[in-house]
């Protein structure tokens, strides 16, 4: 057996740290997260997760190729097709793909050349069977940037699948009544929020005009 040499402390320091590009409002809410790891977002059905998911898709397709695997709706239904006129799409289309692959069919597609770099996974409990294949998914590509949508009960995770993704991912985030909050290791300037469409979450407070 051979065995991996143990780190010194100018081994750890001295590594280069990739970090995500963000600015505007994603860099206010995150910072620039680390370019790598699993990001889990929850929320409730009407509370903004799938427009938030778009907006977040967008964001890291000016810099990544994003595979979005849409599992919970098909291709062609109609509010999905609406999310990608709203947060106008086109203007990423070069690196935006959508697709419906099981997991064993994203595990050879993401073996062909030029593989996206951003996996977002619509939902967990659609893709995943058990928490040993999201290990095995997440240690086959530890290198992107994988996320994963889950369902709520409450302000937490539906299902112990979800929960349990939840505990082991890097970033967490709470959609509710249109408003993101980042539960994460990397927060940034505005406390972790993110405001995902402005007038629901007016509304959703009782804001007057």
């Amino acid at each position: 057996m051979v065995i991996k040499k143990a780190l010194t402390v100018a081994n750890i320091q001295c590594q280069n740290i990739k970090r995500i590009p963000f600015e505007g409002a994603f860099y206010q809410a995150y910072r620039q997260p680390q370019n790598k790891g699993v990001w889990l977002v929850w929320g409730a059905s009407s509370s903004g997760k799938s427009s938030y998911t778009m907006q977040l898709a967008k964001e890291l397709a000016k810099n990544y190729k994003v595979l979005y695997n849409l599992l919970e709706e098909e291709t062609d239904d109609s509010d999905f097709i609406e999310r990608t006129t709203m947060f106008d799409m086109h203007e990423v289309k070069d690196n935006f793909l959508v697709a419906k692959y099981t997991l064993e069919e994203l595990n050879v597609y993401l073996k062909k050349r030029n593989p996206p770099k951003v996996i977002i996974i619509d939902s967990a409990t659609y893709f995943f069977k058990n928490f040993a294949e999201y290990k095995a998914f997440k240690e086959a590509n530890k290198n992107r940037i994988i996320i994963i949508t889950a369902h709520a009960q409450g302000s937490n995770p539906r299902s112990e699948l979800e929960k349990d993704i939840q505990y082991d991912a890097k970033q967490k985030v709470f959609v509710n009544a249109y408003q993101a909050v980042c539960k994460g290791r990397t927060i940034g300037p505005n406390g972790g929020l993110f405001i995902v469409w402005q007038e629901g979450y007016d509304k959703a407070r009782g804001a007057t005009e």
